[in-house]
């Protein structure tokens, strides 16, 4: 994985300065980076991958990240793939079993990488909320002994390093219970190297709640979480 200090001039400016329009960027951004989802054997890692690239267009038009405009897929059995990216995101990683595929989960993590694990609404793929979060938990628990996990406060700062969510994230499903989960922080030592979300950020992105900008509110908290991801050191 390339160190993440090299995007920072990058990723700083447009804290710095929200005076340019879209179409100056293009002369600011500099080093690629890419998105990229986690294939897993999860049967729905790639749900609403469709979508990604409206996400991808909207980090161009807000910020000076060169971001790829396609996604891209890094499998969990394949370490290197996984080290391209400084984020993964996936719909779980409760099914991912292997030896290989957990070492690569810890390793990846290790070198400065960030998970971003969000449950999607669908009834057929999160199942209960509490059990989604525990598996999630388990998972990374007996891949990296020493995890820990807490449960982000409003005024943790990646709800404000870029756009402003006093009230923490959005949610995507209105039902009771899962409304009521905030970002469950994943830490090594110090460092935060992932979130498990219930929010349903990606189904906002791809339009599944027909409410008027709720869809550029999930975007918009997505590019919190990849800048704060990028601006994390390894552990």
């Amino acid at each position: 994985m390339k160190k993440n200090q090299a995007w920072l001039p990058f990723v700083l400016l447009p804290l710095f300065s929200m005076l340019s329009q879209a179409g100056d960027f293009d002369g600011l951004r500099g080093e690629q980076v890419g998105w990229a989802r986690l294939r897993t054997p999860n049967p729905w890692w790639r749900t609403h991958a469709a979508a990604d690239p409206r996400l991808m267009q909207f980090f161009r038009d807000e910020t000076t990240l060169n971001i790829d405009r396609i996604w891209h897929s890094a499998d969990v059995e394949n370490l290197e793939a996984m080290c391209a990216y400084p984020l993964l995101f996936s719909q779980s990683i409760a099914l991912v079993s292997s030896s290989t595929g957990r070492a690569n989960l810890a390793e990846y993590v290790k070198r400065g990488g960030f998970l971003l694990i969000d449950a999607c609404i669908n009834p057929n793929t999160r199942g209960d909320p509490d059990v989604f979060i525990a598996n999630q938990k388990r998972v990374l628990t007996d891949s990296l002994p020493g995890v820990r996990f807490f449960l982000l406060p409003p005024d943790h700062e990646i709800y404000s390093c870029f756009f402003k969510f006093p009230g923490g994230p959005p949610h995507t499903e209105d039902q009771e219970r899962w409304g009521d989960h905030g970002f469950y922080g994943v830490y090594i030592g110090s460092r935060m190297a992932g979130i498990i979300s219930t929010s349903g950020l990606q189904c906002g992105w791809a339009g599944m709640k027909r409410v008027a900008g709720h869809d550029t509110l999930c975007m918009r908290m997505l590019v919190n979480v990849y800048l704060y991801a990028m601006l994390q050191g390894g552990s």
